[in-house]
């Protein structure tokens, strides 16, 4: 299959670091692995992001046939993701304009999140190509478990519009499918469940004593993780709460966010330390995707305590590295962690999940058969299975189209 794809990721780019920045997180590894995938196979992948950084390349290379390309839509910087819409005109524009320049076309239009998703109907109508979209969060979702979240009603509204009209929609989880169906009226015909991937040639288990060792972490006792954009919706402060209930006497590790100047961050030391807690939590800020495989390996358990996940990325990574998880009953997170087998699924309140972790701290051949358990509980979302069935989509489309256009 030799086939050229278009990309759009409006309001954050596969270059950024996960945990980092608010909009950074397991979207941006997803896109920046499955462009990866598929240029292996033979098919070109341009993703079309806004420029945020004047300094940044036009054009960014990602690997073979794999490129991530910057054009400008609105002010050359990092803007709040709500205030995007309007400047959805100027990013279609631009996008035209580099194809024309370069003499470029595609044969498919692949688009993630709503904003995206907007764009893609666009260009797919002035382009002729088939339009799949993949939401990775929805509106009506994330109001339905956390009713607190401020989302625009203008995005419930585009999300209904895209699911209506896009040519097939990837949804990570059967439950996602369910949601798409029966809050957005989706036409179960086109939705596709794919989960996501992860590469389990990078996420291998590594030797806790020295991964501790690498970032200064105590090497005698229990040591907690929690890896992702420290927004109050993945509930990184639900960790710090249940590490103050707990009965063990365990210290925490928080992976993401920027040392200075993150207000999240701030937040969460002030929390720590008003728990009494300022000497047992690690702030390590977001961390290179090199080194993650360690931070898992140092854990004894990673801590997922989220609102909702559409699939559960962090889940997915420390299990691969042979880490237990304890997270939240909730979305993909229910399709990951085997209850009992590889961690426990417990509902949102730090007590359920301080009575968790000390349960599994206080049985350590428990830890150890769930350690063994881990791994081998996530091959089947290896990147080469997950994008061998993107791949089947995107046939299956564009078979389709060449069936109306031979008519």
């Amino acid at each position: 299959m030799r086939h050229a794809i278009a990309m759009l990721c409006v309001h954050t780019s596969p270059l950024d670091r996960p945990g980092q920045r608010p909009d950074a997180g397991g979207m941006n590894v997803y896109i920046r692995s499955l462009a990866r995938e598929l240029g292996q196979r033979q098919i070109a992948v341009d993703i079309f992001t806004r420029r945020t950084d004047s300094h940044l390349p036009s054009i960014v290379p990602l690997g073979p046939r794999a490129r991530v390309i910057h054009v400008e839509a609105g002010p050359v910087a990092r803007l709040p993701k709500q205030d995007l819409y309007p400047y959805l005109p100027q990013f279609c524009a631009a996008v035209e304009s580099f194809c024309q320049l370069e003499g470029q076309s595609y044969d498919l239009i692949h688009s993630h999140y709503w904003l995206s998703a907007c764009a893609a109907l666009e260009l797919a109508r002035r382009w002729r190509v088939a339009h799949v979209t993949m939401f990775h969060t929805l509106a009506r979702v994330k109001l339905l478990s956390d009713p607190s979240s401020e989302e625009p009603p203008l995005r419930a509204q585009m999300e209904k519009l895209v699911v209506a009209e896009a040519d097939r929609i990837v949804a990570a989880t059967a439950e996602e499918r369910l949601h798409l169906i029966n809050l957005y009226a989706a036409s179960p015909a086109r939705i596709s469940v794919i989960p996501c991937g992860v590469d389990l040639r990078h996420f291998v288990p590594q030797d806790r004593f020295q991964a501790r060792q690498r970032y200064r972490l105590p090497l005698d006792r229990p040591l907690l993780l929690f890896a992702g954009r420290l927004d109050p919706f993945k509930g990184p402060d639900v960790l710090l709460k249940a590490l103050a209930l707990m009965e063990e006497r365990a210290e925490a590790v928080i992976v993401g966010g920027q040392l200075r100047g993150d207000r999240e961050l701030q937040h969460l030391r002030r929390l720590a330390a008003s728990l009494g807690l300022a000497s047992r939590v690690h702030f390590l800020g977001a961390l290179p995707p090199c080194e993650m495989p360690f931070i898992y390996s140092a854990a004894d358990v990673t801590v997922v305590p989220s609102y909702n996940e559409s699939f559960g990325l962090a889940a997915v990574e420390s299990l691969a590295c042979g880490t237990p998880v304890v997270a939240t009953r909730v979305g993909g997170l229910a399709a990951i962690v085997r209850h009992g087998e590889t961690g426990y699924l417990v509902p949102r309140c730090p007590s359920f999940f301080a009575e968790r972790l000390d349960f599994i701290l206080r049985h350590p051949p428990l830890l150890a058969q769930m350690r063994r358990a881990a791994r081998p509980s996530v091959m089947r979302f290896n990147w080469p299975q997950v994008a061998s069935q993107i791949v089947g989509v995107y046939a299956e489309l564009l078979n389709d189209a060449r069936s109306l256009l031979a008519q």
